[in-house]
């Protein structure tokens, strides 16, 4: 899928379409700068029984915001492609009990992604990322994502 434009108003338009979860979480694309998109949603749309945000809407959060990353990637390189997660690592550490962001950040391996997904159409990344509380890391995520080229 390529967005008509890589930018974080053609992203929240295919998170709110492609993704309908996205709009019940509250999911935003805040800001990106070419090299980290952060997202957010609010506490209040993915509280627990324990007031602090479910672990499933974090985990979501986060992937969400790779594939995001990934989708605005791709428009830049002028591909149509599919991104899918193949897996990934996630650690809780402390409760998260305010706003829920995530900065996603590309890794020093894109340029070897992007090279492979140029020339055969296909290829995979790792991407880290998490959500801090106050200066608390209260959440680790480490996704493998697979991008197939679907169109010329």
């Amino acid at each position: 899928m390529q967005l008509p434009e890589a930018s974080i108003e053609a992203l929240q338009q295919a998170y709110q379409t492609l993704i309908p979860i996205s709009q019940h979480m509250g999911i935003q694309a805040v800001s990106y700068d070419g090299q980290c998109l952060r997202v957010t949603a609010p506490l209040a749309n993915n509280i627990n029984h324990q007031q602090s945000a479910f672990g499933g809407s974090l985990f979501s959060l986060v992937a969400l915001a790779g594939w995001g990353l990934l989708q605005l990637k791709i428009t830049e390189l002028g591909l149509d492609c599919t991104t899918v997660i193949a897996g990934g690592e996630v650690g809780y550490q402390v409760p998260v009990v305010a706003e829920l962001v995530c900065d996603c950040r590309l890794p020093a391996a894109y340029e070897d992604f992007a090279s492979r997904l140029l020339q055969t159409g296909k290829a995979s990344i790792l991407l880290d990322t998490g959500i801090m509380q106050g200066d608390a890391s209260a959440m680790t995520f480490s996704g493998r994502y697979v991008v197939r080229q679907t169109g010329p």
